[in-house]
């Protein structure tokens, strides 16, 4: 039970980037109201990256930790650090940006909504998941020819 114990946080990460990209990730108000166009969501941020990464997450980490495919493993950590490249470098910058509402109205202030949030932890999940099934792969041993094989056997 314990070799599959890795799918808990790689099916957790990779649902929850999944619906991040539908939830609110920026919100700006002006004093009390959010005005028209003040939220944005994971998709309009960085053109739903995060759920396709999460898709891919999914069959990944079946042959990762189910199969113990070790290259599933390596993808996933290279996915997971996909996406938590995104969450930091793309995401992360904009939350307190208040483009031209801003400039429109002065007491305009951007802060991160629920989105960002799962979005995080879904990245960090997949990340630590990632990592825990690439520890539990096993390792391949050297290639053995036939001829080699043949010579220590007889």
């Amino acid at each position: 039970m314990a070799r599959y114990a890795p799918l808990v946080p790689l099916v957790a990460g990779a649902l929850l980037l999944i619906v991040a990209e539908f939830l609110t990730v920026r919100e700006i108000v002006v004093v009390t109201v959010v005005p028209p166009d003040g939220t944005d969501t994971g998709g309009s941020l960085h053109l739903y990256a995060l759920g396709v990464l999460g898709l891919a997450m999914l069959p990944m980490a079946y042959g990762a930790v189910v199969r113990g495919a070790r290259p599933a493993a390596v993808a996933l950590v290279v996915l997971a650090v996909v996406a938590c490249a995104i969450v930091l470098f793309v995401d992360r910058p904009v939350l307190d940006d208040t483009g031209l509402i801003g400039r429109t109205y002065d007491l305009a202030e951007a802060r991160p909504a629920v989105g960002f949030y799962l979005e995080s932890l879904g990245a960090v999940l997949a990340l630590v998941g990632a990592v825990w099934a690439l520890l539990l792969a096993p390792r391949r041993s050297r290639w053995v020819t036939p001829r080699e094989r043949a010579r220590t056997t007889s």
